[in-house]
């Protein structure tokens, strides 16, 4: 990243206001009905990890998976890093699935940690213990300038892809940054991919969604989950990257009571971004349904740069 490039974002980031005000602005545009796609969704994700920068990592990251899935774990072995690699984190957030890349490459290897957000960021430097062989950059996964051509040996992005602003040039940044032979492990939600016994309770947790904020069901959420449309593996082919793989799991939240559940979905983006009354009908929605233990369907993709 140049001086000048590095002094744009330390001055937007100064200019920004208090997390929480954002949020509140955020919340009133998605009552309005604003539209969950676009720059709106970019700014709608970066002001949810403003005000809660380790919230993937300290729930998802804890739930049990199916066969032993691990939302970062399972990721890391399909990417299949070994010792000494150099390794990118598209999207690290609080650096959950960094450190856990650090500790495959070990000391002669080295980690890269890139996210957009400062306070995610600021998380994960003192999450990382000073003697891991990691870096942390800030930069959209759009636009890795400050990153080298042909760098890395494998690279990682972990519930993230599914919520960039132009995924055909995120894709392309990544085959860039990677070495000829350099591996992809990607992991996105995968709705399209939910168990029968949860389709109920799913249904009336999207209807108060429906009824509060029915932007939020735009975008991507009116889509298939990646790579499931066309455009999405046109994508893959037009950066000149191989068709994904894919392997599909659940991740399992035990949910006993009211105050157990919401304390797990008042750090989701769905639940964040609702009006108070919203939030108020989402909570009477799940109570209805307790206790259950709800899956979640998530979808891991391997690919690779050819050569």
């Amino acid at each position: 990243m140049s001086s000048t490039e590095a002094q744009t974002l330390e001055d937007e980031t100064d200019r920004r206001p208090d997390p929480q005000e954002r949020l509140d602005e955020v919340r009133a545009l998605v009552a309005a009905g604003q539209r969950l796609n676009g720059s709106f969704a970019s700014r709608v994700y970066s002001t949810v990890t403003a005000v809660d920068p380790a919230a993937t990592e300290d729930s998802l990251a804890i739930l049990p998976g199916n066969g032993g899935m691990h939302i970062y774990r399972s990721l890391i072995a399909w990417a299949a890093p070994v010792a000494g690699e150099r390794a990118l984190d598209l999207g690290c957030g609080s650096g959950g699935a960094t450190r856990e890349l650090a500790a495959m490459v070990g000391a002669d290897g080295e980690v890269v940690g890139v996210d957009p957000s400062p306070e995610a960021l600021e998380v994960a430097k003192a999450r990382t213990p000073a003697d891991m062989p990691v870096r942390y950059v800030q930069a959209k996964g759009e636009r890795l300038a400050n990153l080298p051509d042909r760098y890395f040996d494998c690279a990682i992005a972990s519930m993230v892809i599914d919520q960039v602003a132009d995924l055909p040039q995120v894709l392309t940044e990544l085959y860039r940054v990677l070495r000829p032979g350099g591996r992809i492990g990607l992991s996105v939600w995968a709705f399209d991919n939910m168990q029968p016994l949860n389709q109920a309770v799913w249904g009336s947790l999207i209807a108060v969604v429906a009824e509060h904020a029915p932007g939020v069901l735009a975008g991507r959420a009116s889509k298939a989950s990646i790579p499931r449309e066309r455009e999405d593996l046109d994508a893959f082919r037009e950066a000149e990257l191989l068709t994904p793989e894919e392997r599909d799991g659940q991740l399992a939240l035990i949910m006993e009571d009211i105050d157990e559940a919401m304390a797990f979905f008042e750090r989701t983006t769905m639940v964040m971004i609702l009006p108070d009354e919203g939030r108020a009908a989402f909570r009477a929605a799940l109570e209805r349904r307790l206790p259950h233990s709800l899956y979640f369907p998530v979808r891991f993709l391997r690919s690779r740069r050819p050569g």
